[in-house]
Formats: structure tokens, C-alpha cells, sequence
């Protein structure tokens, strides 16, 4: 299975695992499932953002901030959304960035995804967003099984 078959095999298992949730699993927290789907669309959204601009050769600067401040301001302005709708658009960006990838050489797209941070190839960032989300959805499932068990996650 190649990077891009994994990242696409974990996007449909989170986006699986997110519908499964009842309305109280999805209710505002400070971290919780629906928080954590809005922080992982927004980076998805970014990463197909900076890519079309590598590819068109169009000077893009990176989101500056901290990447908790950058979370922050992803699960605020999306706080209003449906679980339903972040999947969706999770899922949309992740075809995107799938076609941007077989499109172009992924070695020779480069992107800074946030202001400082180091840069890397396409090539790169997909097996690190797959193993990003992968990492998410193990602390997701292991915080719902310590609820239903009656314990903290």
C-alpha cells in the first residue's frame, strides 16, 4: 500500500469513526472529537492551499503563530459546523491533495506549513499526515473507551 492508498484509508476511518458518535460525544469541548476533526480540517484545507500555490509558482506566506494558537483559531471559526460538514470538507480536501499529489512530482512540491516551521516536500507530508491523524483517531478511541468504562480518558 502506497502513502497516498494510507492517507485515504485513515481519512475513511476517522470519517467512519466521527459518525458513529452520539450528540453528546460531539458536544462542544475543550478537545473532543469534534474539536479535533475542525483542527485536522483546517490543515488539510492549508496543506491544499500551500500546495496549489507551489504548484502555480505563486508566493504564499504560511500561516505565523504557534501551532496552538493556529488549533485554536481552526476550532473557532469552525465551531458552528456540523460533524457532518467537517467530514465532508476533510474528506474533499484529502481528494484534492491526492490529485495534487498524483499530478505533479511530490519531490519537487515544497511547502512551510507554518511560518518557522522546517519545509517539506509533498513527498514528505503525506505519510506524516496520515500517521498525524492515525495518532488522533488511537487518542479518540482510547478516550472513548475510558469514558465508557467510567474512567477519565
Amino acid at each position: 500500500m502506497n502513502d497516498l492508498d494510507r492517507l485515504a484509508n485513515t481519512v475513511d476511518e476517522l470519517s467512519q469513526y466521527i459518525r458513529t458518535l452520539s450528540a453528546p460525544d460531539l458536544a462542544d469541548q475543550a478537545w473532543g472529537p469534534k474539536e479535533v476533526l475542525a483542527h485536522l480540517v483546517y490543515h488539510h484545507e492549508l496543506y491544499v492551499k500551500l500546495i496549489e500555490a507551489s504548484v502555480a509558482r505563486i508566493a504564499i506566506d504560511p500561516p505565523k503563530g504557534r501551532f496552538r494558537e493556529l488549533n485554536a483559531r481552526a476550532v473557532a471559526a469552525n465551531r458552528g459546523l456540523s460533524h457532518l460538514a467537517l467530514v465532508a470538507r476533510l474528506r474533499k480536501a484529502n481528494r484534492r491533495l491526492a490529485a495534487l499529489y498524483e499530478a505533479c512530482d511530490p519531490n519537487a512540491i515544497v511547502i512551510e506549513i507554518k511560518s518557522g516551521a522546517k519545509p517539506r516536500t509533498l513527498a514528505q507530508l503525506v505519510p506524516e499526515v496520515e500517521a498525524h491523524i492515525r495518532h488522533h483517531l488511537f487518542k479518540l478511541r482510547r478516550g472513548q473507551s475510558a469514558v465508557r468504562l467510567g474512567r477519565e480518558p
